[in-house]
């Protein structure tokens, strides 16, 4: 043995001993600090020796290193040695911010609260427990006496300008047992009597006694030398008449106050809808817990309490690598004493630690870079409490609140800081390395809000969304469309203006290809950098997990592409980043190699004007699959008014109600025109690609005076679901729902074996079903829509003729508006110019005959307006179906000479008057002919007065018919005579004979 070792080791065993004993008389301060340097020396010993003496060493190392962990631990959850006197400084730094903004009250009953704490300390004091005659103990002492003389001036203060009806109630309930000042300052004084003058003396410039972190959660303790920011927090929650959300009217006064809703700029806000107020209600509720909306007084919360706050809401839910190696959870102040809350610059030190949730640590990291890099606050600025600088605070209490933006709107998540620890001591959570535990609270706010910490994972800008509220964007790397130029352009430009926020993520690749290139398949990584130098464009990337980095092109195993020009430019030598953090260059070349997507984050403050709208996509609304049928889809007009260039961006945000794979394929689509409501798919300005994201981005550059239609759509509907529409731009912009028709109405019905008539071609189709529509004589001249829905996949079509009555051949001249091609299930027809007063009819068909579905039509009018069935030809009459043929040469035809002896006829006879008609169609013929047919008086062989005729000769699919006559007395005979026009006819036809008595028809052919 050396003298050096010699020395060492008798250093080392008065350490020991003076430890003991600071430990045995509970000078634990002391006792921790001895301990350390103890431990420090057997550290160096263990060095200078191999074997079974390494092995004692060791052994004795671990002993010791057990004792600090206890001693740490048990002053940690003592509140009466550092719990007590932190909360009694919170609730000083609250009571005197309540008092300058003139809450007397409040800020009274804050002192009270801060003098109970000091009570609590003085009396451990008195009684040994804790007791410590070190300099850093009598300057905790010394300090106690400073800031509680402090507190009772200041509550003297306080009491003496409180309002007569302050003291009122003070003298009220003076038999109650709380506190007062008076009595406080009478016990605090017996307490105050009982300690020496000369500890109450102890010089200013001594320095605090140090709290200590948990050796294996701190490498270095420096920051917590220096002295915390105090907390303003205000005075109390606001959140007492908001209590239950069954509590109708207070909830709809929160929704009221807590977002502009269809804005026309930044600066101008509406109040929620009543409709917009239900959506807000229904999604406050995600993942069986309840989340209310942001409001400007939460700002006030009350952070101060005398004991350790507890979530009402539980523990998070662990995943279950977390369960397997769960050891407890921790407070915050238990494991880092008295930590710092994103305290530390840059991303380097945050890790992502057993929790599958890359996206979420991905997001963190670019946010707090962001912060470092432009002097900004973005994510910090929303967690709660907070110093005076606007910066979040260490609360000895464990209360804190971060605010989120969560469906469409910012909400309030309140949290503990329990934390897991594993059985090593370390987090099983994201974490700092530097003890910074503002990154874990984060994390625990956020994954709250997603279901707990078996989070199954996300992108990273839908993340930071929730974090930052910035508008989020994917671009898929592999996709046709990519523009690899165009979107680094984006990329660079947007960071160095700093209006962008970069992740990109990798997809599925083979094991051994992924550890080859130093990637992780199917993860999230942050971009810290975009640099375009020395004609490279290059990134500057870090995995959440703070290892593994790229080892391709530009890595620091590059020893090729990285020349002094670059190295310089960059600031960056490859041989000095040997250590593994995680942070590396990559080429923008390699990521579109490598990486599948892109994700960006837009500043939605880069845009003057922005309008927005909750609503609500019900099972009833519209078919299951509405493909093909936009009726009932949510629809809004976005008006964008007069300006140069006008960009506007529209986001459509699904909302979130339950952490599960997102199954719902929704789509935007945007169609310009009048900006009135869109009934089906047709030519549009975007049409939106269906995908299973919570977020749909389109970017458009429009036309300054237009009107847009905003579509949203879904592949199939299988539950009700909530959405945010956001609509950003430059130039001034309305977002209104798309107008309904004034006036609606259902007509149901159905194709059967006599109503299935076919298209316009069949000589069945004035046998589908027809409605006759009768404006208001009252009304202006309107327009609509009508839309036909059947309950079978069938191709239908709507057709709309002037008139109102039975429609029996189709000609175009009649024709006012038709659905155009027949269109599989669904259908609609626009109507224009309708005249009041006038009346039109509407058939509804089936492509083909005999296609048999129950249908739903539904008319909407500008105006007032009555619709009802028309009855079929024939309808309440006796109809006999008779059969012929046209044969040349054998049968003359009608034409010039009328040789109606020569035609087919049929004799009809009566024995009364009765109303007749005659229909003949030639449904087989191979080109439709000419065709008529006529009823006469016949006598003695002798074609008399000529009683019914189908007019002039027409070769129309659905034949010719008669107007309904009246003929017949006792024993009268009549003649129908079916003719055709051309001598060649050769072809078959059908005569339908309807009467409303009885007759007897008999065919004089053969």
């Amino acid at each position: 043995m050396t003298e050096a070792v010699a020395s060492l080791y008798a250093k080392t065993t008065e350490l020991l001993c003076q430890a003991v004993a600071a430990d045995t008389h509970h000078r634990y301060s002391e006792a921790l600090s001895l301990y350390n340097n103890a431990l420090k020396s057997i550290a160096e010993l263990q060095k200078q020796y191999t074997g079974q003496q390494r092995t004692q060493l060791e052994s004795k190392f671990c002993e010791y290193s057990g004792r600090v962990s206890m001693l740490l631990r048990q002053l940690a959850d003592n509140p009466a040695y550092y719990g007590d006197l932190d909360k009694a400084r919170v609730g000083l730094d609250a009571a005197h911010r309540q008092h300058l903004q003139g809450s007397v009250d409040a800020a009274l009953n804050l002192y009270i609260s801060s003098i109970g704490c000091y009570q609590r300390i003085l009396r451990q004091e008195k009684s040994g427990v804790g007791s410590d005659s070190t300099k850093a103990g009598k300057q905790w002492r010394r300090e106690l006496l400073k800031f509680a003389n402090t507190c009772l001036k200041e509550a003297e203060v306080a009491k003496q300008t409180a309002s007569p009806a302050i003291e009122s109630s003070e003298s009220t309930h003076s038999s109650s047992p709380t506190l007062t000042v008076s009595d406080a300052q009478s016990a605090l004084q017996q307490q105050i009597s009982g300690l020496s003058l000369q500890t109450a003396r102890e010089p200013d410039n001594t320095n605090r006694s140090e709290h200590t972190s948990t050796p294996e959660s701190r490498r270095n303790s420096a920051h917590f030398i220096s002295q915390p920011q105090h907390l303003s927090p205000g005075t109390g929650s606001s959140h007492t008449s908001m209590s239950s959300m069954s509590n109708v009217h207070s909830f709809h006064d929160t929704m009221s106050n807590a977002s502009p809703v269809c804005t026309t700029n930044s600066t101008h806000t509406e109040r929620l809808t009543d409709d917009e107020t239900q959506v807000v209600r229904i999604t406050s509720h995600i993942n069986g817990l309840t989340f209310l909306p942001w409001l400007d007084n939460d700002e006030s919360e009350n952070f101060a309490m005398p004991d350790y706050f507890t979530d009402k809401d539980g523990l998070l839910t662990l995943s279950r690598k977390q369960q397997r190696k769960l050891w407890q959870w921790r407070r915050a102040s238990h494991l880092y004493g008295q930590p710092q809350i994103f305290g530390q610059y840059g991303c380097g030190h945050i890790v992502q630690e057993t929790v599958t949730d890359c996206s979420f640590v991905a997001a963190l990291c670019v946010s707090v870079e962001y912060e470092h890099r432009f002097k900004r606050q973005l994510i910090t600025q929303h967690v709660y409490p907070q110093g005076r600088n606007g910066m979040p605070v260490f609360n000895p209490a464990g209360k804190y609140m971060v605010k989120l933006f969560v469906n469409g709107l910012w909400r309030r998540v309140v949290i503990d800081d329990l934390l897991p620890v594993g059985e090593t001591g370390k987090l099983l959570c994201t974490y700092s390395i530097t003890g910074d535990i503002g990154q874990s609270l984060m994390e625990k706010a956020f994954l709250k809000v997603m279901g707990g910490y078996d989070f199954p994972g996300s992108n990273a800008s839908t993340d930071l969304h929730v974090l930052t509220g910035w508008i989020p964007e994917h671009v898929f790397v592999q996709d046709q469309a990519f523009d690899a130029e165009r979107t680094w352009t984006r990329m660079h430009d947007g960071l160095r203006r700093g209006s962008v926020l970069l992740t990109i993520a990798t997809g599925e690749m083979g094991s051994d290809v992924a550890a080859s290139l130093g990637l992780v398949p199917s993860h999230a990584y942050a971009v810290l950098d975009a640099r375009q130098v020395c004609g490279h464009q290059l990134l500057r990337v870090k995995n959440p997990w703070n290892s593994l980095r790229w080892t391709g092109a530009f890595s620091h195993a590059d020893q090729i592409s990285w020349t002094p020009d670059l190295m310089h430019a960059l600031d960056y030598d490859p041989v000095h980043e040997r250590d593994d953090q995680g942070i590396f260059w990559i080429d923008f070349a390699s990521v579109c190699r490598r990486f599948d997507a892109i994700h960006l984050n837009w500043n939605p403050n880069v845009f003057a004007h922005r309008a927005s709208v909750h609503f609500s996509w019900n099972m009833d609304m519209g078919p299951r699959q509405a493909l093909h049928d936009f009726s009932a889809n949510p629809q809004y007009t976005l008006v964008v008014e007069q300006g140069s260039d006008p960009i506007v961006w529209i986001l459509l945000s699904k909302h979130l109600l339950k952490t599960e794979e997102n199954t719902d394929f929704i789509a935007l689509h945007v169609y310009d025109g009048t900006g009135g409501r869109v009934y089906e798919p047709r030519a549009a300005l975007h049409i939106g690609e269906y995908v299973n994201t919570q977020h749909v981005l389109v970017q458009l550059t429009t036309s300054p005076g237009e009107r847009y239609t905003l579509v949203v759509a879904q592949r199939e509907k299988t539950k009700p679901l909530h959405f945010t529409l956001r609509t950003l731009s430059n130039t001034h912009i309305r977002l209104v729902q798309a107008p309904m028709p004034e006036y609606c109405e259902d007509v149901m019905g159905q194709w059967g074996s006599a109503s299935a008539g076919g298209n316009t071609a069949s000589p069945r189709y004035m046998d589908n079903p027809q409605f006759q529509i009768t404006i208001s004589p009252n009304a202006r001249t309107t327009s609509g829509i009508i839309t036909l829905e059947t309950a079978h996949k069938h191709p239908v079509n709507i057709r709309v003729f002037r008139g109102g009555f039975l429609v029996t051949r189709v000609l175009e001249i009649n024709t006012v508006a038709t659905s155009g091609k027949y269109r599989s299930q669904f259908c609609t027809c626009v109507l224009e110019a309708l005249e009041p007063g006038s009346s039109y009819t509407v058939v509804v068909s089936t492509f083909e005959p005999f296609m048999f579905s129950r249908f739903k039509l539904r008319i909407g009018l500008g105006s007032l307006f009555t619709v009802a069935p028309i009855a079929r030809e024939g309808a309440g009459m006796r109809m006999r179906e008779l059969h012929g043929r046209w044969t040349p040469g054998s049968e003359c035809v009608g034409g010039p000479d009328q040789s109606y002896h020569k035609c087919p006829r049929f004799l009809v006879r009566t024995e009364c008057e009765t109303r007749v008609l005659a229909r003949l169609q030639t449904p087989h013929a191979e080109h439709l002919p000419l065709v008529n047919v006529s009823v006469y008086e016949f006598d003695d062989a002798v074609l008399g007065t000529l009683c019914a005729s189908s007019g002039s000769y027409t070769n129309s699919p659905q034949g010719v018919a008669t107007r309904q006559s009246t003929i017949g007395r006792a024993g009268s005979e009549f003649l129908v005579v079916a003719s055709a026009w051309d001598h060649d006819v050769d072809t078959s036809f059908v005569l339908y004979f309807y009467s409303e008595h009885a007759v007897e028809v008999t065919p004089l052919f053969h």
